[in-house]
């Protein structure tokens, strides 16, 4: 089955929306449509419900696009990123900038470098209590 990239952009809370939309519905034209209906305040879909009704005319088909991969399961979400971000030393895992390895350094000098939750795990498991989640 071929699976495909998000076409449009979405904050961290309409990827969780997407997540429950794509278990939620058997077929993608129920799930735009319940998007295209006016929501409240706790709708579990206000997020998305609110990028629909300020969508640009000439994105909608690629919205429409993203919901049917969502729900059949073809779609494929963007990974999350994580640091290693020692608190207790305000210490991060930034590239060296000469030898290109892995170095330890204060966040206030350094940018950390950012992988998967599992790049980072096979590289030590020691580092799962140290993971923070960053944006793409």
């Amino acid at each position: 089955m071929k699976k495909y990239k998000l076409k449009l952009d979405y904050t961290e809370e309409e990827l969780k929306e997407l997540r429950i939309l794509g278990r939620a519905y058997d077929g993608p034209i129920a799930a735009v449509y319940r998007l295209g209906e006016l929501g409240s305040s706790d709708d579990p879909f206000r997020n998305l419900q609110r990028k629909y009704r300020m969508l640009d005319i000439y994105k909608e088909f690629d919205f429409m696009a993203d919901i049917n991969n969502v729900v059949m399961g073809t779609a494929i979400f963007p990974e999350e990123l994580y640091i290693v971000h020692d608190t207790n030393t305000d210490s991060v895992i930034y590239p060296g900038y000469v030898s290109g390895r892995l170095m330890w350094g204060e966040l206030a000098y350094h940018c950390p470098v950012k992988r998967t939750k599992d790049q980072w795990l096979a590289i030590n498991p020691a580092y799962e209590p140290m993971l923070e989640r960053v944006e793409n």
